[in-house]
């Protein structure tokens, strides 16, 4: 029977630890800047011809057409007419009444797992360790950045 439980009790912890590292990546991943693409070689760029040509053929040298200067001429002026065009950003705080249920929360559940895994010393063990992970949780996620 104790090895049953043991085996559950793993299972469930391997899953939640999973879940974990899944969020975190996927949220990393998000705040990342996005990978831009090399712009396409146009006139009056240099490409090295021995890395565009492939195996076995010989790179013969081609005039390049001279580069013209583009000249720009900005003469409009631009008015702002009011504040509202801006967005407005603010910070969502989390609760002290909400935090104190998500790590309470993941300290009863660390200790039901515990309590399956290794009787009163797993369901100590498990409170401690549940605990301690939900306070990290709250302490990474409780201030949200909205736009409103």
């Amino acid at each position: 029977m104790i090895p049953r439980n043991a085996a559950i009790g793993a299972g469930v912890l391997a899953l939640a630890g999973l879940g974990a590292v899944a969020y975190y990546s996927s949220t990393a991943r998000a705040s990342q800047p996005a990978l831009i693409a090399p712009a396409p070689a146009g006139p009056g760029t240099y490409i090295d011809p021995a890395a565009a040509a492939p195996a076995g053929t010989v790179a013969v040298p081609v005039a390049a057409a001279p580069v013209r200067e583009r000249v720009v001429y900005r003469d409009r002026v631009v008015y702002r007419t009011s504040a509202a065009a801006r967005p407005r950003y603010y910070v969502h705080k989390r609760s002290k009444k909400h935090s104190a249920m998500i790590i309470g929360g993941s300290a009863v559940g660390g200790a039901g797992i515990g309590a399956l895994v290794g009787g009163k010393k797993g369901a100590l063990i498990g409170g401690l360790v549940g605990g301690a992970g939900g306070t990290v949780y709250d302490r990474k996620t409780h201030k949200k950045v909205k736009q409103q």
